[in-house]
């Protein structure tokens, strides 16, 4: 991997993080069963034949891609009002919305990740091993006792820092990932666990830990994030990827 993909990788995650609509803006997460109204956001949120719709009044000020929103129509995707990003998405059990405040206190007070530096040591190679069919594993989230599945194919195996790894990887995010803990969790990175994304290479997979990022509910409460499950956990400590958000408007 070149530095500069390694860069290009850092600036999408900056963006992905402190961006108008990156985590730190979130500022509700609205489940929708009901007829609901936002402080703040146009409209009343409604679920029609299973899915999500909104109604507004004339004038209101909503858009999507840059056209008004006008009388009731079917939400899917990011919605814009001033100030805020509103992004639309379906869980097993209903629609959500969420909103993110584009001069929340956790934008506005962001201070940076602190990482590791990068060390080649972290990016190993990877082996895929499918399972004969994929099973949807129920996964602890880290608040409210919720347990959800999560598709698992497979699972990958490497050899970091000398051991021998086997861990359940998950299907998303354009392929494979997972989340993890280590050695270092709890004591000089974030407590809950981390998130690693696998990348196809000509000999297979390869696990760059480098690229280990915090989950989305470190850097706000309204999100919910999995835990590591019993196979993912490395005796190694991964002194690799980020470590913690320097300062939070809200702790975690």
């Amino acid at each position: 991997m070149s530095t500069d993909d390694f860069e290009a990788w850092l600036a999408a995650r900056a963006d992905e993080v402190a961006g108008p609509a990156g985590h730190t803006a979130l500022t509700g997460t609205y489940p929708v069963a009901e007829p609901l109204v936002i402080d703040g956001v146009p409209g009343t949120w409604s679920v029609q034949d299973g899915r999500l719709t909104v109604t507004v009044e004339p004038g209101a000020p909503l858009s999507k891609d840059g056209t008004p929103v006008t009388g009731t129509a079917f939400a899917g995707g990011d919605l814009e009002a001033p100030g805020v990003t509103i992004r639309t998405f379906q869980r097993e059990d209903g629609p959500v919305v969420r909103t993110y405040e584009h001069a929340a206190p956790g934008r506005t007070g962001f201070a940076g990740i602190d990482r590791y530096p990068y060390d080649e040591r972290f990016r190993v190679a990877a082996k895929f091993e499918p399972f004969a069919a994929p099973e949807a594993t129920p996964i602890a989230y880290q608040r409210d006792d919720v347990v959800r599945a999560h598709v698992v194919p497979g699972e990958l195996s490497f050899t970091l820092g000398g051991t021998q790894h086997r861990i359940r990887a998950f299907e998303g995010h354009g392929g494979l990932w997972f989340v993890f803990a280590d050695a270092t969790t709890g004591v000089s990175t974030y407590r809950p666990g981390r998130f690693v994304e696998a990348q196809t290479a000509p000999e297979g997979y390869v696990v760059d830990f480098n690229r280990a990022y915090l989950p989305p509910c470190a850097f706000s409460d309204w999100y919910n994030c999995p835990l590591p499950p019993r196979e993912n956990i490395l005796t190694t400590a991964v002194e690799a990827g980020e470590r913690s958000v320097l300062r939070r408007a809200h702790p975690a």
